[in-house]
């Protein structure tokens, strides 16, 4: 490390960035604008931005454009004797979402008007961190049911040219691809947007997604490509180095500008630049290079899952799989061995941002990364003949079209194995740390010193192995001397210490792989251990709606609805993270108080991808209202579950289910309930566990209240999940007297149209004394039970 100054380098400049964050500065998580401007758009969120467009963005149905080096017109509060004046103040990019599709190209400088919004942050563990990924951008702010007040008539020719090229070689790929255009776009485009939702899910599950993304690979293949091409026609190094730095330098601005591609392309650079120089290019020290430059243009990349993922795969495959695979003979086994390597090196920053691992990886990688060339580049030869000619196209990216079926195939089949991925949970920052530390260790041990001596013993005996004619003809000569006993002898002697030096080689060898097994043993131990969980039931921030997760220390875990009216796909981006982040690879059953969609379309993706083969997390059984007439979302619930071989149990008034020390009483529905009032006739749970008492009242009102207040199993509960998000027609006065609950729980939107919470059910919760959360205010919330003390948790303070 000492030899390699620019990696001490970037190494200080991290931990400086680290520090600083903790110390709050904004350096990494960005603070765009002074408080009192933040404070007055928050008050006035109606705002007019001006800037350049930087890229545009559009579907089937919306079009957003990225404003560049874009001001904030604004009149902040003056005191009386003043006169309210404009100002500009800077806000770096922003997002803008149109509300109808307007040509504007790129470069152009727009005057735009709509609601400004700051990036909205992570509102529950393991969700995607939106506001972290738009640092990384310098956009720290959103602008909705925007309209272009104003727009120049100059814009950048270059810029809106690539931006041409781009869709152009789209439509080419859309039509000589058929099917698979949508994995040729993104491997060779950078675009995923026309990337199937089905397909790009069995690439994760099966640990294979890093192909759909333009990476080292993608650019080796381009750039070395092309300057291997000129070097064939006699440009010589300096023109041919020029010439594909600046043709790869193109195809990065083409192609997005990924974290990936740009850590690709500023390695390449350095690879070139030291061929053009004649210098030895060090791969540590042009990773730390891209780094600092990366870094350097943004602090927020250092808590970036695609910067952390892409530059630990580069220090597995260049520091840590050389010494893993020193002196090793089998091909297949290095390559297997390789491939772990990557693998270990990478198992931290997964666990940490994804809190799961696809083990079926390591094995498919094996046939993935020695074909991934010919896919992308039939892909781009295929889309060069295209250009010319769409038959042509056609049969030359045929190839790379029958490996994407063969990728997928092998996905499908990766997607049937039980133990395909390892779900761990998040660890933390601390084991993350020894981790590391513990792997440094067992490289340093596999290449420390004497593991020079085995090169030069290995060399020394093959320079002896090629001369045996030489050697031939000095026996010869030799043959007739008096000397010819004493050398023998010497010969024998010096025999057997050649034979001895190799076998305490191969004994050192084996001491040195067992001493790192024994290390790497140790760090994944202390990586994936986590210490006992209380019992708590937590609302997880869906929205408006509600989603509830019950944790036993025994292991057991049951989800409570799941579904949203405002969030799209709460299954696969709240739900479903949240439990990977907790290390939960199991639900030992899905409750469903009622069908109304914001409580059920979380549970019906969730099983949806179940029946795709495409969710890690098992599911035991689902249990449903017991009904007479169910209506038709009861009824595909139960198809679904069905399908993906998911036991179904309807549930009334009066069941019982145990696990463990947790009892799980079922209050409603009563025996009448028909169906027809889903709200009504709702799934109530009372969750008991040791002394602690917690009702779940799905969107019950005023009416199924009192019934379940004639039962008298209410009385003195320790927390409750309030009915129906707030609603005033839910938790009357009477029922809070008689459940008096020391916790409650509101799980709701700040931007419902419903007016949930009731003002009028929040000050009657109040007076009763009860600790009120909101999930719109605090995100994810949990109450804890532990040695007969209870906690509460909020993932934001506010």
């Amino acid at each position: 490390m000492t030899r390699r100054p620019l990696c001490l380098l970037c190494l200080a400049l991290m931990l400086f960035l680290c520090a600083a964050d903790r110390a709050g500065l904004p350096l990494i998580r960005g603070n765009p604008v002074p408080e009192n401007t933040a404070s007055w758009i928050e008050k006035h969120p109606q705002a007019s931005v001006c800037g350049e467009v930087l890229q545009t963005t559009e579907n089937e149905f919306t079009q957003s454009i990225y404003l560049s080096n874009a001001y904030l017109i604004y009149q902040p509060k003056k005191n009386q004797s003043e006169k309210n004046q404009s100002k500009k103040i800077s806000i770096e990019n922003v997002k803008v979402f149109l509300k109808k599709k307007v040509e504007v190209p790129v470069g152009t400088v727009v005057l735009v008007s709509g609601k400004l919004e700051r990036v909205e942050e992570k509102r529950n563990p393991g969700e995607f961190d939106s506001q972290q990924y738009y640092a990384t951008q310098h956009i720290f702010y959103f602008m909705k049911k925007a309209e272009i007040l104003e727009k120049s008539k100059n814009y950048s020719v270059y810029r809106q040219g690539m931006n041409q090229l781009r869709e152009y070689l789209g439509s080419v790929l859309e039509k000589i691809s058929g099917k698979e255009s949508g994995i040729f776009q993104a491997i060779v485009l950078g675009d995923k947007s026309s990337l199937d939702k089905g397909v790009k899910l069995r690439y994760q599950v099966s640990g294979i997604v890093h192909v759909l993304a333009i990476s080292g690979l993608h650019i080796s293949v381009v750039g070395m490509g092309i300057y291997n091409l000129l070097m064939k026609t006699g440009m010589g190094i300096w023109p041919s180095g020029i010439i594909s730095l600046f043709f790869l330098l193109q195809y990065g601005i083409m192609t997005g500008g990924s974290v990936s591609t740009m850590r690709a392309v500023c390695m390449f650079l350095i690879a070139v630049g030291a061929k053009i120089t004649g210098r030895i290019y060090d791969l540590p020290t042009a990773l730390a290079v891209s780094a600092v430059m990366m870094v350097g243009d943004s602090g927020a990349y250092l808590y970036s899952s695609g910067f952390l993922l892409s530059f630990s795969a580069v220090v597995g495959a260049g520091v840590v799989v050389p010494a893993i695979t020193r002196n090793g003979k089998e091909k297949l086994v290095l390559a297997l061995i390789a491939s772990l390597g990557v693998q270990l090196t990478m198992l931290p920053v997964s666990l940490y941002f994804f809190g799961e691992v696809s083990l079926i990886g390591i094995f498919l990688n094996l046939i993935v990364l020695p074909t991934v060339g010919i896919l992308l580049g039939s892909g781009v030869l295929g889309v060069l003949a295209g250009c010319a000619n769409y038959k042509v196209g056609s049969v030359v990216i045929l190839p790379g079209r029958i490996l994407a079926k063969v990728y997928d195939a092998l996905c499908k089949l990766a997607g049937n194995l039980p133990i395909g991925t390892w779900i761990a949970g998040q660890p933390r920052l601390w084991q993350v740390v020894v981790y590391y530390v513990l792997l440094a260790g067992a490289v340093a041990v596999l290449t420390y010193k004497d593991a020079g001596k085995g090169k030069t013993f290995q060399k020394r005996e093959e320079i002896q192995n090629k001369k045996p004619q030489n050697k031939k003809i000095w026996n010869e000569k030799k043959q007739n001397s008096k000397l010819q006993n004493h050398r023998l002898r010497n010969r024998a002697i010096h025999s057997v210490g050649k034979e001895n030096e190799r076998n305490r080689f191969e004994i050192n060898q084996a001491g040195r792989r067992i001493t790192a097994l024994a290390v790497m043993g140790i760090a994944l131990l202390i990586l994936t251990w986590r210490g006992p969980e209380p019992f708590s039931i937590t609302c997880l921030d869906v929205g408006q709606g509600d989603g509830i997760v019950l944790r036993t220390p025994e292991g057991n875990c049951f989800l409570v609805d799941g579904g949203s009216t405002n969030k799209s796909s709460v299954g696969q981006y709240q739900i479903l993270p949240y439990l990977k982040n907790q290390g939960i690879s199991r639900i030992d059953g899905i409750f469903v108080s009622h069908t109304d969609q914001d409580h059920i379309n979380g549970i019906q993706e969730i099983l949806e991808l179940t029946t795709m083969n495409l969710n890690s997390v098992k599911i035991g059984c689902l249990y449903l209202p017991k009904w007479k007439n169910p209506p038709d979302a009861w009824q595909k619930l139960e198809a679904l579950a069905m399908t993906a071989g998911i036991p179904v149990r309807k549930l009334e008034a009066g069941n019982q289910l145990k696990a463990g020390k947790l009892r799980l009483n079922v209050l409603a529905p009563f025996q009448e309930a028909s169906g027809s009032d889903v709200n009504e006739d709702g799934m109530v749970i009372l969750a008991e566990y040791e002394k602690f008492r917690g009702l779940l009242t799905g969107d019950i009102g005023e009416e199924t209240e009192k019934k379940l207040m004639a039962q008298g199993l209410l009385e003195d509960v320790d927390f409750l999940k309030v009915g129906h998000h707030g609603s005033h027609y839910s938790t009357c006065q009477q029922f809070l007297d008689t459940v008096r609950p020391e916790y409650a729980f509101i799980s709701c939107s700040a931007a419902n149209t419903y007016g949930h919470p009731s003002p009028e059910v929040v000050k009657r919760l109040e007076e009763a004394g009860c600790q009120t959360c909101f999930t719109m205010k605090n995100g994810a919330v949990s109450v804890c039970w532990e040695k007969g003390e209870i906690a509460v948790k909020k993932y934001i303070e506010g």
